[in-house]
């Protein structure tokens, strides 16, 4: 292998943060493409695993996503799924059993873009690479524990021989991040509540959506939201899921701004009157690309 993979990685990390980062979604994305001593190692350690014309090594180049709540986890990989071609018999999903605690893991295998194959191939040379990358989607919480864990015990086995209390106490820790990302989720869910009661829309939608947005709500739609009560409660209510995915596959895009967001939601949604009045044309027309 003449080259090693790591400005392809780096641009399709831009990639995903762009398409995460666009809609607002709170995360951090790394990225990483083995060099060739890593791979070579790789091939050597199993020698007879991967071939040409066999199976093929598929996480030459890997992308991890470290989202600040883990019920954004299956929202993101929706959103890869649309803009990537996954394949799903390589891909895999680790969620807990009802009575385990264990880190949710989501390691998905995407097919590279046309653009970035040349490059790749050229990158690969005559290694038995696939011409894909893997994307790992983890809670930024559990991502911490995962990290110590893969170098503190997945990669000293050994040590860990005959200490299996401690093994489970390590598990155990899980239990406790699992918590208060359940815990962090309702805070916010209960601040935005509290916000709502006192009609205090700029506060309660970041709180209650959880991305970035910019701006204020005016003067104008504070008022309509202040007089209409049934769209207020319909507000607080929001599936932010729903939302978030609609505006990734809407066109034309609009702004992520808190007044956006609001027509956006009435739009195509439960179509007020009072909000529909006030919608700009814009995001009108990107509402009615997911009507149709």
């Amino acid at each position: 292998m003449r080259s090693n993979f790591r400005h392809i990685a780096e641009d399709l990390r831009r990639q995903v943060e762009d398409s995460l980062f666009s809609l607002g979604l709170l995360a951090r994305v790394f990225a990483r493409g083995k060099d060739p001593v890593s791979l070579s190692e790789k091939l050597r350690r199993e020698p007879d695993k991967y071939s040409i014309g066999g199976k093929l090594v598929q996480d030459s180049i890997g992308v991890r996503v470290a989202l600040y709540f883990s019920e954004d986890i299956p929202l993101v990989k929706s959103i890869l799924e649309a803009k990537y071609h996954l394949d799903l018999p390589s891909s895999t999903i680790d969620t807990p059993e009802r009575d385990q605690f264990s880190v949710t893991r989501y390691n998905l295998v995407f097919k590279l873009p046309e653009d970035f194959i040349g490059n790749f191939q050229r990158a690969a040379a005559d290694g038995p690479l696939d011409t894909c990358f893997e994307v790992q989607l983890r809670s930024i919480l559990s991502e911490g524990w995962h990290e110590v864990e893969h170098d503190l015990r997945y990669k000293a086995k050994e040590s860990w021989q005959e200490h299996d209390d401690l093994s489970r106490a390590l598990n155990g820790v899980v239990a406790t991040l699992e918590t208060s990302e359940w815990s962090m989720g309702r805070i916010f869910d209960e601040l935005a509540y509290r916000h709502y009661k006192r009609k205090n829309w700029s506060a309660m939608l970041p709180n209650l959506i959880k991305i970035r947005m910019r701006g204020q709500v005016s003067d104008e739609l504070t008022r309509v939201l202040n007089s209409d009560a049934a769209a207020a409660k319909d507000l607080i209510r929001v599936d932010r899921s729903k939302l978030i995915k609609c505006m990734f596959a809407a066109r034309p895009r609009v702004p992520v701004t808190m007044e956006n967001l609001i027509y956006f939601w009435n739009a195509i949604g439960p179509q007020h009157a009072s909000l529909t009045a006030l919608t700009p044309a814009l995001v009108s027309e990107s509402a009615s690309s997911i009507r149709r």
